[in-house]
């Protein structure tokens, strides 16, 4: 890269602008230096500090090393490439010995008369070319007075330092470095046939810092101008921009300017358009209501002879409304809406063949003890858990209502191998398992139901559902106490509504996170 772009400046189109120093004979030859001497180095505090330094011929040159440790700016020295890099606040310049070109961030190029060169693993440079360097391209001021040998540093009164181009997958991106934070009501934008400017209100810059030809898709060159009260900025395009978002820099004073121009605004939307497609894929648009049991299949049978069956119809019809009315763009499909008997296996394929994005299989709990109380939810999962192992057991008989036939279509079958494809949805599962038995537990609770909390089980309902899956056990119909509150119809409607809530919080987390 180097050697083309000094082919360039020999041809007269890099460096179109320079001095003619380029042609100038060096004055001595760098292996013949002379004796050493001091100057003498004055900080902007006031404070004096000694140089050392070689002279030939009268030219004075410092070690880069010892300028940067008595002024405390960053650098950088590969020993085997005998290269420097000199850190000045948001500017880096690169020296190399025996080398007459300069690196400027990267991008600019600038020839000095005299090489730099190399010494007991340190790079040396002409004090004058030093200062001319760190004046023109960087924040700092420095003078250098020949006569009494005196190097004095300061700042400029400057709070905008760089400015840098770069080309993103969405567009061209500028940025400008600053020392303080611009109000966005200090940042204006305009663009005028082929340039487009940016004007500081309150801006204070360099143009000689800022000024260059730039080698980017969409810009070509930078022009700095200082006014009275304002620094405008302005970039030559190459195309015509349609769109100029501008922002500050997160955390820090940068001032952000993102370009769009026609070809990249196609393809942005090209991507819009495919990521739409994909998170489409992925948004909760049809869920699956399963009230447990059925037809012959009573389920539990509780205090009065009242069966599982009879309670979880009617919060499902519930549970579906409340749905319809809190997501009306969703899709609510039953595996059950009336007293009939739906095989366990059967459950999920008409929850995979509507394409369901959850799975919601509602139940009631019973036990030989009628102490037992409350409500839980669990997902799929072929781990032990002793706390389920009778839900488990309760909700698998469901099975011996099976015809014979499809009795065999669990008979041979491993049960950690049938949830393997439920891998891929169980922390979805176990998440949509918390936010549902919180928003039960806000309006149970105050009726004197107990929060049993979140349990995990191998429920063969919910095998092969290739969606994230609950099953919830709303309450122990064999306790006298909440058999006669799962029976009324306002503790349905609390049961149906709370269920709502927790999917419905579920599906705004899950969304916002595609």
């Amino acid at each position: 890269m180097l050697r083309r772009r000094f082919l360039q400046f020999l041809s007269g189109g890099l460096f179109s602008g320079l001095t003619g120093l380029f042609f100038r004979k060096p004055l001595f030859a760098m292996q013949d230096y002379g004796s050493q001497g001091k100057l003498v180095l004055i900080l902007e505090n006031g404070e004096k500090k000694q140089l050392f330094t070689f002279d030939k011929s009268g030219e004075y040159f410092i070690s880069v090393k010892n300028f940067s440790d008595l002024t405390g700016l960053g650098i950088f020295t590969n020993i085997e490439k005998r290269k420097t890099v000199l850190y000045v606040q948001d500017t880096k310049i690169k020296f190399t010995a025996d080398n007459p070109f300069v690196i400027i961030n990267n991008d600019q190029i600038i020839q000095v008369v005299l090489e730099p060169f190399w010494k007991e693993g340190e790079i040396w440079i002409a004090v004058e070319e030093l200062a001319r360097l760190l004046s023109g391209y960087s924040a700092l001021k420095v003078s250098y007075n020949r006569a009494t040998g005196e190097v004095i540093l300061g700042n400029k009164d400057i709070n905008v330092t760089r400015v840098d181009v770069f080309t993103k997958q969405n567009g061209v991106m500028v940025q400008l470095s600053a020392t303080k934070k611009f109000a966005e009501k200090d940042l204006s934008t305009k663009k005028v046939n082929n340039w487009f400017y940016l004007e500081i209100i309150g801006g204070k810059l360099d143009p000689k810092v800022i000024n260059r030809s730039v080698s980017n898709e969409l810009i070509t060159e930078i022009q700095a101008v200082q006014l009275e009260q304002a620094a405008s900025v302005a970039f030559k395009l190459k195309n015509d921009i349609i769109d100029i978002h501008l922002s500050s820099g997160d955390g820090s004073n940068d001032i952000i300017l993102n370009l769009v121009t026609d070809q990249q605004l196609e393809k942005d939307m090209k991507a819009r358009e495919d990521l739409h497609e994909q998170k489409k894929k992925w948004l909760i648009d049809t869920i699956v209501i399963d009230p447990g049991h059925g037809g012959k299949d009573p389920g539990a049978v509780g205090v009065g002879k009242i069966k599982e069956k009879d309670i979880v119809l009617p919060v499902a019809l519930k549970l579906g409304t409340a749905l319809k009315n809190a997501l009306p763009d969703v899709n609510i499909v039953y595996t059950r809406d009336t007293d009939v008997f739906i095989p366990l296996w059967q459950r999920t394929k008409i929850a995979n063949q509507a394409n369901g994005k959850l799975f919601v299989s509602l139940h009631c709990n019973s036990n030989r003890s009628s102490k037992f109380n409350g409500f839980e939810t669990y997902f799929l999962s072929s781990e032990k858990d002793e706390r389920a192992k009778d839900v488990v057991m309760k909700e698998n008989q469901s099975i011996e209502f099976e015809e014979s036939e499809d009795k065999k279509r669990y008979e041979g079958i491993n049960f950690v191998l049938a949830t393997l494809a439920q891998n891929a949805f169980i922390k979805q599962s176990q998440y949509l398992a918390s936010t549902v038995q919180k928003k039960m537990a806000l309006k149970l609770k105050p009726l004197g139901m107990n929060d049993r909390g979140v349990k995990q089980g191998p429920f063969w309902v919910m095998v092969g559902a290739t969606m994230p899956n609950v099953l919830i056990e709303m309450g122990f119909i064999s306790n006298k106490f909440e058999s006669k509150l799962l029976m009324q119809k306002s503790t349905q409607q609390k049961l149906a509504d709370s269920i709502c809530d927790g999917i419905v919080k579920y599906k705004t987390d899950f969304e916002s996170s595609i």
